[in-house]
């Protein structure tokens, strides 16, 4: 039924070649037309699903003590800023920042003096003790200070041109000699990584392009008649992607750090639909037959084969959707939207080129010279048809070593890690944090009925007792420090008062924007310093504090939260994520394959070649140490989805050659012709995927090369690995076999 449908196309394209390639004209004008409209993100949030209850956790804190996502981060720095002059340009600072719509407030060593004395004191020595005192969160050491700005607004565009209006401002202030001034936080770390992802981008874009240009004239060039025509599968491939690009608006899907890496990659992988229909097409022309007649048997012959090889990439891409995270569901929609227009594209736009530049000939016949690649193909057919026990043997033990390999590779699931890091706002956010801590502090939130002198006490207890008890955990901030250390300066015992007055004396006059760190309504928050650095001790710090509160015996309700409780919440995401993705490929490629062949022996053959190539590509990462990220935890299932394309195409030609010849010449007649058109397309793969090394994130680079060893072992495992378990499983079956 299907082939039936491809011969009423192929004979329509045939007699209706101008009318084919104006309605594919109309649909990329549109798209450029549309894609003027994509838009730019980034961010922690698009890894998380709505419903994920330790990202929420995280959300309701950054709510409930103004910290977070909607800050903005003025770092002061010189030789001592701790002194009248500096103190009164933060003022005038802040003065001009808090004018610009969506600002909501900010705070500063120097406000808070102010709040404390109702001005900034002349006397430097009340500035210096003061600090010391009560802004030291603000004031790390002598040479660096803080200004803290809070945004009214959590939508991201809005947020990124506050940044940049307070960029502005920084800019044309003027501060006292020896004072620099710079700005970071996540709203400017943001749209500096947007302006990076569009620098990214055409990177990538260009060097995709521009290797698929060589590497089509290096293997394609061979296969055509006219030079010429070996870029057609490239237009193709280009067509297809503006079709898709075009698409994201009209979707809701953004351009990333995620999905930026999608589109080079396509230009890569919609190659080869192409590549494979036009090698029919040529080696028809070759023997003789006229164009309409190449057509249709390059489009019925070619059609099924490169509609499975299409269903099953798609059915890798779209595996991404089932972890429910939406930068890789993103990822995936565009991949697999990308590969339909490629496949559409190749059935219709490319035979009524081919039939155009055609028209003038009718039959043709020439004498196909071999080639280097021929020649290759030529030993390794020879090799594959000789050594078929041997190839499967060291299958074998390559699934062995991938088995234990993929217990043993490491995840990386700081975000920082995944964009450049010479950014200059990630400079500056790393440089808070080795300051003041960042990314290394949990906190636990404590609520209660009443907050009272007892209950402080409590909570103070708790801490010293968890700083006490966990050997990651090194020291602790909580209100109670405060009130401590005003004590202290009154010459006071350093400790929490009995009497519930003197509790609200103290906490009425220390600073507001220093309190509100800690109690917020009947909640508190406890700050650990840790030295937690990776997935493992992540998760098991966070359980260990779990079981710490609850032995201690809090009787309210509590949570704990910060940003390395979500990058441990998102090495669970990534491992779950990679286990469900590829059982979902492996089991919907399973289905696929023994509803189209209904045949057990043709639905494994592609599986154990590309589960081979799945055990290498582990044992790489593990050799050379290579971390797991949340894109490449989706390499299982696109690499089953895109290699087994290879394993599909050499299994069906060489079930068309076994209706003639006999196993082992049929193996040799399958490599040498159908190995060409698997070659260049493996290769514009590799390509595809090679380019992603090209951009600025490591998360991309990661996935660029991880992916590229990937599909230069699906080819060399279609090669071999198929025809060598072909040919077993047949002499097993008790039919004739022969060697030579």
């Amino acid at each position: 039924m299907f082939r039936k449908s491809l011969y009423y196309i192929s004979k329509f394209i045939a007699r209706r070649p101008g009318l084919v390639v104006s309605l594919i004209a109309i649909v990329v004008i549109l798209s450029a037309i549309s894609a003027q409209n994509v838009s730019l993100t980034s961010g922690t949030e698009d890894m998380f699903s709505k419903g994920n209850v330790i990202y929420r956790e995280y959300k309701l804190y950054q709510k409930d003590f103004g910290v977070g996502a909607n800050q903005l981060f003025v770092l002061v720095k010189g030789d001592d800023v701790v002194n009248r002059e500096v103190y009164s340009y933060m003022l005038e600072l802040q003065s001009e920042i808090n004018r610009i719509d969506g600002v909501s407030s900010s705070v500063s060593p120097a406000t808070i003096m102010v709040e404390l004395f109702k001005m900034l004191p002349t006397d430097e020595a009340l500035i210096k003790r003061a600090t010391e005192l009560y802004a030291s969160s603000l004031v790390p050491k002598r040479t660096f200070a803080l200004i803290i700005i809070q945004l009214a607004t959590s939508d991201r565009d809005k947020q990124v041109q506050i940044a940049k209006e307070v960029e502005k401002v920084i800019k044309f202030s003027s501060p006292p000699v020896g004072v620099f001034v710079e700005l970071t936080g996540s709203p400017a770390l943001r749209y500096q990584i947007r302006e990076e992802i569009r620098n990214s981008f055409r990177t990538t874009m260009t060097a995709s392009t521009g290797l698929m240009v060589l590497i089509l004239f290096a293997t394609f060039s061979g296969v055509v008649r006219k030079k010429y025509t070996a870029f057609m599968p490239l237009v193709i491939s280009i067509l297809s992607v503006q079709t898709v690009y075009g698409l994201m608006p009209i979707l809701g899907i953004p351009l990333s750090e995620h999905t930026n890496g999608a589109l080079p990659m396509l230009i890569g992988l919609g190659i080869e639909y192409g590549a494979q229909l036009q090698n029919r097409y040529e080696e028809e022309r070759r023997a003789g037959r006229d164009p309409d007649e190449s057509i249709v048997i390059s489009v019925t012959r070619t059609g099924l084969a490169i509609v499975m090889a299409l269903v099953t990439t798609v059915i890798g891409f779209m595996s991404m959707l089932t972890p429910r995270i939406p930068a890789m569901s993103q990822f995936g929609i565009i991949a697999s939207l990308g590969l339909i227009f490629a496949y559409i594209f190749t059935l219709t736009f490319l035979p009524a080129i081919l039939k155009l530049i055609d028209r003038e000939e009718k039959k043709v016949k020439v004498e196909e010279k071999p080639g280097m690649l021929e020649k290759s193909l030529t030993v390794v057919s020879s090799i594959a048809a000789s050594k078929p026990f041997g190839i499967l043997v060291f299958a074998a033990i390559i699934m062995v070593l991938g088995a234990y390999s993929y217990m043993n590779v490491e995840l990386e699931t700081n975000y920082h890690k995944y964009v450049p890091q010479d950014l200059p706002a990630m400079q500056r956010f790393d440089e808070i944090e080795r300051l003041i801590g960042g990314q290394t502090v949990y906190t636990i939130v404590l609520s209660s009925d009443k907050i009272d002198s007892d209950t402080l006490r409590k909570v103070d207890e708790l801490a010293e007792y968890i700083v006490s008890k966990e050997e990651l955990v090194y020291d602790y901030n909580f209100i109670t420090k405060l009130i401590k250390e005003f004590r202290k300066a009154y010459g006071l015992s350093p400790t929490i008062p009995e009497s519930e007055q003197e509790v609200n004396y103290i906490l009425d006059r220390l600073p507001k924007s220093e309190t509100k760190r800690y109690i917020s309504g009947k909640m508190m928050a406890i700050h650990f310093s840790t030295d937690a650095d990776e997935y493992v001790e992540y998760i098991s710090l966070y359980d260990s504090l779990s079981k710490d509160v609850s032995y201690f015996g809090w009787d309210g309700k509590f949570y704990i939260t910060g940003v390395p409780v979500l990058y441990g919440e998102m090495g669970k995401i990534m491992m779950s994520g990679q286990t469900i993705m590829t059982v979902a490929a492996y089991f919907f490629v399973i289905l696929l394959l023994l509803f189209v062949y209904r045949s057990l022996r043709k639905a494994v053959v592609p599986l154990i070649a590309i589960s081979t190539v799945i055990a290498t590509m582990n044992v790489i990462m593990y050799f050379f140490g290579i971390k797991q990220t949340m894109m490449s935890i989706a390499l299982n299932s696109i690499t089953l989805g895109l290699g087994i394309d290879f394993s599909i195409h050499m299994m069906e030609r060489y079930f068309e050659e076994r209706e003639r010849f006999d196993p082992m010449t049929s193996v040799r007649r399958t490599i040498e012709r159908t190995g060409k058109a698997i070659s260049t397309s493996a290769l514009t793969m590799a390509g595809a995927f090679g380019s992603l090394m090209f951009s600025s994130f490591p998360i991309v680079q990661n996935l660029g090369f991880i992916a590229l060893i990937a599909i230069i072992f699906s080819l060399f495992a279609a090669l071999a690995v198929v025809p060598s378990f072909l040919m077993v499983t047949e002499r097993f079956s008790g039919q004739k076999f022969y060697f030579r």
